[in-house]
C-alpha cells in the first residue's frame, strides 16, 4: 500500500507540476492576427513568431497565422513535443530521429532527398539518406582508411557531387590547419581525402548544411559547380606580453569551385547572412535593397533591385524573400520573388493587451 501511495502521489507531483506550466504559458490574453492582403497561397504553410522583449529579454511568445495568434512562452515539454511532431512529417522524422543518435552531425536538403551524416563515438562515421519513406544508412568503421583522421577533425559542412557526399572538414589547428574534402564512397565504402589550398584562411561553413534541425532547409541541387561557402582567416592578437591567434570571418562573397577545385571570390564586398541557396542560384541580399544573384551551374553573376527604401527583417524561404517592416499596430510583411513582389500581408495586434507589446515586439517568419 505504502509503494502504490509513494506512485500515486508522485503521478499527482507530475500532473499538477505540467498543469502549472500549461496555465503560465496561457497567462497572456494578447491576440494577434495575420492579415493577407494579396496572393493568399504564398501564406498556406507559413506562420509568424512574434518576440516581446524587454532589455534584450524575450518576455512573451506568439505563433501567429491567418487564424488568429497562440501563445508559445514557457511550453511544457508535452506542449512542444506535440507542435513538433505537428511540423515534421514521419519520414523526417526518422530522419531527425537518426541525428539525434550521432554527434557532429551535418545534413542538406537537396532536390531529391535529405542527406546527413555524423560520428558515432569515435569508432564510426555513419552517412544516412532518406529513401522514400525509410533511412538507408552506410558504416564507416574506424579502420577504413581515412576514417580516423575525418573523425579527428573540424566538420564545416557537406554537398553531393556526383551521387557521392563530400564533406568539407580541417585536419589540424589554427594556422597549421589544413582544410580538406572526405570523399565517401558508399558503395565500396572507402574514403578519399583531398586537400583545398587557401591562403592564411579556411572554410568556416557551407552555405546549405546545417548542424540542427531546421524546418525551412535549402533546397539545393546536386552536381552544381560551384558551392557557395563562407571563409574564415587567422587574426595574431597581442594583450598583456600574450599573443595568440583568434578566427575570424572574412568579408566577401565565396564559392569552391568544384572543377579547378578551388575557392574563388564571387564578391569583394558584404556577407552571406541574408542569403539563401535555391536549386542551382545563390541569392544575397545587400543593404541597399538589391540582391546579387549568382547562377551555381555556370557562376554567371547579376543583380537587381528589390526593396525599395530601408531595409528591415528580411527572411528567405526558398528563393522567396519576406521583408517584414515594424508599424505602430503590428508588421507589414511583403514576399518577394525574382525581384518582383508577389504577395502583402498585415500582422495586426487585435486587443489593447497585445497592443500594448507592439512597441518593443519583433517579427520573424518560423
Amino acid at each position: 500500500m505504502k509503494r502504490m501511495w509513494n506512485v500515486a502521489a508522485l503521478g499527482a507531483v507530475v500532473i499538477i507540476g505540467l498543469g502549472t506550466f500549461a496555465i503560465d504559458s496561457k497567462a497572456s490574453t494578447a491576440e494577434w492576427v495575420l492579415d493577407v492582403k494579396t496572393n493568399e497561397s504564398v501564406w498556406e504553410n507559413q506562420k509568424i513568431q512574434a518576440f516581446y522583449e524587454t532589455e534584450d529579454e524575450v518576455q512573451e511568445r506568439f505563433e501567429i497565422t491567418r487564424s488568429g495568434s497562440e501563445v508559445t512562452t514557457h511550453l511544457n515539454y508535452v506542449e512542444e513535443a506535440l507542435k513538433q511532431r505537428e511540423r515534421v512529417n514521419p519520414t523526417m522524422r526518422k530522419f531527425y530521429r537518426q541525428m539525434t543518435n550521432l554527434s557532429f552531425t551535418q545534413s542538406l536538403r537537396t532536390k531529391e532527398e535529405y542527406v546527413g551524416i555524423g560520428q558515432k563515438g569515435n569508432d564510426e562515421i555513419i552517412l544516412f539518406r532518406t529513401e522514400g519513406n525509410d533511412i538507408a544508412t552506410t558504416t564507416f568503421p574506424s579502420n577504413v582508411s581515412g576514417a580516423v583522421e575525418v573523425m579527428e577533425g573540424n566538420w564545416h559542412g557537406i554537398f553531393v557531387q556526383d551521387g557521392r557526399v563530400h564533406l568539407i572538414y580541417r585536419d589540424g589547428y589554427d594556422r597549421q590547419a589544413a582544410t580538406k574534402i572526405a570523399v565517401f564512397d558508399e558503395g565500396a565504402v572507402e574514403i578519399t581525402l583531398e586537400e583545398i589550398s587557401i591562403e592564411d584562411g579556411f572554410i568556416s561553413s557551407v552555405v546549405g548544411t546545417s548542424r540542427f534541425y531546421d524546418e525551412n532547409r535549402m533546397t539545393i541541387a546536386a552536381d552544381n559547380r560551384f558551392l557557395p561557402v563562407r571563409l574564415g582567416t587567422y587574426e595574431t592578437i597581442t594583450e598583456d606580453g600574450q599573443t595568440y591567434t583568434n578566427e575570424t570571418e572574412r568579408p566577401g562573397v565565396y564559392a569552391y569551385d568544384t572543377e579547378e577545385k578551388r575557392v574563388v571570390e564571387l564578391k569583394a564586398e558584404g556577407d552571406m547572412w541574408g542569403a539563401t541557396v535555391y536549386e542551382d542560384q545563390l541569392i544575397v541580399l545587400q543593404e541597399d535593397g538589391t540582391e546579387f544573384v549568382v547562377d551555381l551551374k555556370t557562376g554567371k553573376q547579376s543583380t537587381r533591385q528589390v526593396i525599395d527604401g530601408s531595409v528591415g527583417t528580411t527572411w528567405y524561404v526558398d528563393d522567396q524573400l519576406y521583408h517584414i517592416r515594424p508599424t505602430k499596430e503590428g508588421a507589414v510583411i511583403d514576399v518577394y520573388q525574382d525581384g518582383k513582389a508577389i504577395s502583402s500581408a498585415v500582422v495586426k495586434a487585435t486587443n489593447d493587451a497585445a497592443k500594448a507589446l507592439v512597441s518593443n515586439t519583433k517579427y520573424y517568419l518560423q
